[in-house]
């Protein structure tokens, strides 16, 4: 479909609508039409800014995803500020947890990939081992949206369900948490980029032993 040649709204302010209308309703709620009538512009003006629905949604996520950016200074510590950003991913995606799906298929829809690529280049300058680097990227990414999902879920449980008189080992130990879930997802994160780096690091020493055998 052609774009219309003057932009009747902003594109930012498409985003904000879009993103309310998603976190308000739901991702069925957002259509083309829906968002039109929203901004009291035609649908057919929103695509001065956006191709299709699918770059709105994309935008959408950005606009969720804006506080979580690599860092432009590269003397901070690269694992201090993954854990960080892996932390601002989960806040983010708990406070906007109906993009979680949308986000799950982030790479296809090309959601975020600069960010991802600024973040691959800083580990690299940084002396991170490329050959590791995917690992940790999708270490953290998964972490994020793993504990995301499932605390949305148990969030939207039905209160009225009594499940806590058939499982009371698990009810108890659910109001007796001594970490809390923001602790457990750093811990977790931390845990991820240790094992990645010491699975890299005996690798390197297995290969040393084997060529000096």
């Amino acid at each position: 479909m052609a774009r219309p040649k003057q932009a009747l709204i902003s594109r930012r302010k498409t985003l904000e609508v879009a993103l309310r209308i998603i976190d308000e309703e739901g991702l069925d709620a957002l259509s083309i039409r829906r968002l039109g009538s929203e901004l009291n512009v035609r649908g057919i003006s929103l695509y001065h800014h956006f191709e299709n629905k699918d770059q709105i949604l994309a935008g959408a996520c950005a606009l969720a995803l804006s506080s979580v950016r690599t860092p432009h200074d590269a003397s901070v510590d690269w694992r201090n500020w993954l854990v960080e950003n892996t932390l601002g991913y989960w806040r983010a995606l708990l406070e906007h947890p109906n993009l979680i799906p949308v986000l799950m298929r982030r790479h296809p829809l090309r959601i975020g990939i600069a960010e991802h690529n600024a973040t691959a280049g800083l580990l690299a300058v940084q002396g991170v081992p490329p050959g590791i680097i995917m690992a940790l990227l999708e270490g953290v990414e998964s972490l994020a949206l793993g504990c995301a999902a499932y605390e949305s879920a148990v969030a939207n449980d039905d209160p009225d369900d009594p499940w806590h008189k058939t499982y009371p080992f698990l009810y108890h130990v659910g109001k007796n948490r001594e970490i809390s879930r923001e602790r457990a997802v750093e811990v977790m994160a931390k845990a991820i980029i240790d094992a990645i780096v010491a699975e890299h690091q005996a690798s390197e020493d297995g290969a040393k032993v084997a060529q000096s055998a």
